[in-house]
């Protein structure tokens, strides 16, 4: 195990079922499973679902992946970086290129996991290097409690951030469970807890409005105690031309990019083409 890279492993049967069953699973599913480990999760993802393909980057963890799933005809094995990783590759290993991802992301990279299921354009965040060609039907991911707190927060709290604004844009995030520091080993310093996020229908989208939207989430989180008004005209938008645009997107120049809804930013993006 490595803490270098975020190792944690739960050791809770009825947590890591209790994972599974959120995943709604059935032989015709597909899996695509973030940090595998060890494999405690793998095997019961083995058991429900068709196939896993399970995606571990630390070498030093694949022989006891490979001793769990031993005997498991439906697992592969990819000893990969996800953040590398040919999502598109791993689709088109179920046939119809549906797919589920389940996993226990790790906090350094929680977010440009999640940007890179559902982004297509790295609109929100640098894109990593292989974007899917499309997302998955669901994703059931265990993350730091807190971090949670953020991706699940509403518009007006001061754990709405960017990265609220790029998960709910892209996905209906729900929360499901939370789970303790206390079931895992090593045990970390934090609780965690798991969410289901559900790809939205953005299709009627224009990504060139997207990505605008997300220079302006970043603008507006980046000086988030200005008013949109200051903090989009310091980026170089005109006074004139923000007002108007404001205006027609029905927000109050005086607010702040934390009141704004990911809609709110994509009608505002909408104007400022």
């Amino acid at each position: 195990m490595s803490k270098s890279l975020g190792q944690n492993f739960l050791m809770d049967r009825n947590i890591l079922e209790k994972i599974v069953d959120a995943a709604g699973l059935s032989p015709e599913d597909h899996v695509v499973e973030v940090g595998a480990g060890v494999g405690g999760l793998t095997v019961l993802l083995a058991q429900a679902a068709g196939r896993v393909t399970a995606v571990e980057l630390d070498r030093r963890l694949v022989p006891a992946l490979e001793e769990a799933t031993e005997g498991l005809s439906n697992v592969e094995i990819d000893n990969e970086d996800f953040l590398k990783y040919d999502l598109a590759k791993a689709a088109r290993r179920g046939g119809d290129g549906a797919y589920k991802v389940v996993g226990n992301l790790p906090y350094y990279i929680t977010t440009p996991i999640i940007a890179k299921l559902f982004e297509k354009d790295g609109g929100g965040a640098p894109p990593p290097v292989t974007l899917p060609a499309s997302p998955p039907a669901l994703a059931v991911l265990m993350v730091q409690k807190e971090v949670a707190d953020r991706l699940l927060s509403p518009p007006g709290k001061k754990t709405y951030g960017a990265i609220s604004v790029l998960v709910q844009y892209y996905a209906e995030a729900e929360p499901l469970f939370p789970v303790s520091r206390e079931v895992f080993f090593p045990k970390p310093q934090v609780d965690s807890a798991v969410i289901r996020l559900t790809p939205r229908d953005i299709s009627a989208d224009e990504s060139a409005i997207t990505e605008h939207m997300f220079r302006l989430v970043r603008a507006g989180f980046d000086q988030r105690r200005k008013t949109l008004r200051n903090s989009l005209a310091a980026v170089g938008h005109p006074e004139p031309i923000l007002l108007v645009a404001l205006e027609k997107a029905g927000i109050d120049p005086i607010r702040r990019a934390e009141t704004l809804s990911p809609r709110d930013f994509y009608a505002l993006a909408s104007h400022l083409m």
